[in-house]
């Protein structure tokens, strides 16, 4: 132990031992309380920084999933909405010249007409292959059950949303037709030769208000023969990749190798304006992630200041005795990492537990027609936890240099007459 340190250690005895007044005592009072806003600033700093990060990160992760729900990370249709013919071979050709391809799903696409006794609704009618349960609708089924389920009922099921539901007021179990929309509904009897009946299997809601209300989905088949197409005709493909990121390349690559009539799109080509306002939302966090962790800084400074200011006494006395600028200051810099730790460990379990409770109850809730989904969404991340900790403690550190500082260079003779 250098001979600072011993001459603090004692003198800190001794003050303990003899402090007894009234005056000491509420001394010691106002110095743990400033402490302690001290750190509750910090721990506020720290958790608000945390839930925002996980909000946001909550609202980009719920989208994109979502999105991809409906669509794929790259799709492929065809100009002029034309089928495209022989998606077995094709299928084939494409996953050999483009790796970078994990899966690929048929899918047939088409607008109608849904009617039922009680109203009627444009929407359209996507047939998928029953073996493919990357459908988001078909994991959010509400009512009733998915049409994997339903094969042996003579009538092609459909899949519908709550508000379709609603709209056209019919249940599982109810039947609907669909009338298929082209150029030549001119008469009754082109209208019957359009028309097929359908029976809801199942109910579906993902939350996405828009995209619920306009697709309903049914088998391949069902979507093959409501649209006159041959078992081998489909209207495109849902290509899934190892990553998201990797969209726009591989949208890029099938267009250079399938070429006309074929068009590629990547998820960020279909949804430019959702992506737009995912990034949007992004470009303030480092405005707010330095204002707030700069409110929590000067905290430490004027709580440091203020102990400063009300241990001038005690100062003057420990450099009296022999203790250097080094020990002094270490004593401030030692209090102002204290105050950060402990709020920066306070406001990350708080930002844990506030996180949870909404990820778990979802106390705020949201108008699904507007925000794509019916809750405020959070991700627990541990990198948000990380970065913002080490921010914090980072510039913590760096200001208890200026009150240590002013500490340190304080002269015990001064120091005692101020006192």
């Amino acid at each position: 132990m250098s001979y600072s340190r011993f001459i603090a250690k004692r003198y800190l005895m001794a003050r303990r031992a003899s402090d007894n007044s009234s005056e000491d005592r509420s001394e010691r009072r106002f110095v743990s309380t400033i402490v302690i806003i001290a750190a509750g600033g910090v721990a506020l700093g720290v958790a608000s920084l945390v839930v925002t990060l996980s909000i946001l990160s909550g609202f980009e992760k719920t989208l994109t999933n979502n999105l991809l729900g409906f669509t794929s990370d790259v799709e492929v249709s065809s100009y002029g909405n034309h089928p495209l013919p022989d998606f077995p071979g094709t299928t084939k050709y494409l996953r050999k010249r483009v790796p970078e391809i994990q899966s690929m799903v048929p899918f047939v696409e088409r607008e109608a007409l849904l009617r039922s006794p009680h109203g009627i609704a444009g929407i359209i009618l996507r047939g998928c292959p029953l073996a493919d349960t990357t459908t988001l609708a078909r994991k959010r089924i509400v009512r009733g059950k998915d049409f994997s389920a339903a094969t042996s009922d003579t009538i092609p099921p459909v899949l519908i949303s709550t508000g379709l539901a609603q709209e056209l007021h019919v249940d599982t179990g109810k039947t609907v037709f669909a009338i298929r929309m082209n150029e030549r509904l001119r008469s009754r009897e082109d209208i019957l030769a359009n028309l097929r009946k359908f029976r809801v299997c199942g109910i579906y809601s993902t939350g996405m208000t828009q995209y619920d209300n306009a697709i309903v989905f049914t088998p391949l088949s069902a979507a093959q023969a409501f649209n006159g197409f041959s078992t081998t005709q489909v209207t495109g493909y849902n290509i899934k990749t190892a990553s998201i990121v990797q969209a726009n390349p591989v949208a890029r690559k099938i267009n250079a190798v399938l070429r006309y009539p074929y068009f590629a799109r990547s998820v960020y080509d279909i949804y430019p304006t959702i992506f737009a306002w995912i990034n949007l939302q992004k470009k303030p966090i480092p405005i707010i992630l330095g204002l707030i962790i700069l409110v929590a800084t000067f905290n430490v400074i004027s709580t440091l200041l203020l102990i400063v200011i009300e241990k001038t006494h005690s100062i003057g006395v420990l450099k009296t005795l022999g203790a250097t600028m080094a020990g002094v200051a270490r004593i401030f810099v030692t209090e102002g990492m204290t105050i950060a730790v402990v709020g920066t460990v306070v406001g990350d379990i708080l930002a844990f537990v506030l996180c949870n409770l909404e990820a778990h109850y979802h106390f705020f809730k949201l108008r699904a027609e507007i925000y794509f989904m019916s809750s405020v969404p959070v991700s627990i991340e541990w990198q948000h936890y990380a970065i913002v900790s080490a921010i914090a403690l980072v510039l913590a550190f760096a200001a208890s240099f200026i009150p240590a500082r002013i500490a340190s260079r304080m002269q015990p003779l001064d120091a005692l007459r101020f006192a």
